[in-house]
């Protein structure tokens, strides 16, 4: 639950212009949100035709066996390369870390970060990774 700031009408408004700018400038929009690919359901937060694009073609750099294991990828809009991962129930294996990122790095080119849940283990998280950072 989110609670209410008490804040300005100026203020808010200024925010709220600027979440307008934000996702007008995040890239060209596609007519839903998300969809199932592959069987793992797709979402961008502002439905963000190149986020979804790309997590099409993160899915299919992984082995068809691992990403079978993948309910949902999660690409948070707003902060821009930042993916939520849930693995389905009962089905993690050492190697989905590793896969995940890998596969998000080769399709994209980095990261700003990866959340990984499911029943196990749970809030996993991958630091964000861009290779041309480092030597």
């Amino acid at each position: 639950m989110v609670d209410d700031i008490e804040m300005p009408p100026e203020l808010s408004e200024a925010l709220q212009r600027q979440n307008e700018i934000d996702w007008a400038e995040a890239g060209q929009k596609a007519p839903v949100s998300g969809f199932t690919y592959k069987g793992v359901q797709l979402e961008s937060r502002w439905a963000v035709l190149r986020e979804l694009e790309d997590m099409k073609r993160i899915v299919d750099a992984m082995p068809e066996l691992m990403s079978r294991r993948i309910e949902t990828i999660w690409c948070d809009s707003k902060a821009g390369a930042i993916y939520i991962v849930t693995v389905k129930d009962r089905l993690w294996v050492p190697d989905m870390k590793l896969t995940i990122s890998d596969a998000i790095v080769d399709t994209v080119g980095g990261h700003n970060g990866i959340y990984i849940d499911g029943d196990a283990p749970a809030g996993m998280k991958v630091d964000p990774y861009w290779p041309g950072n480092y030597p």
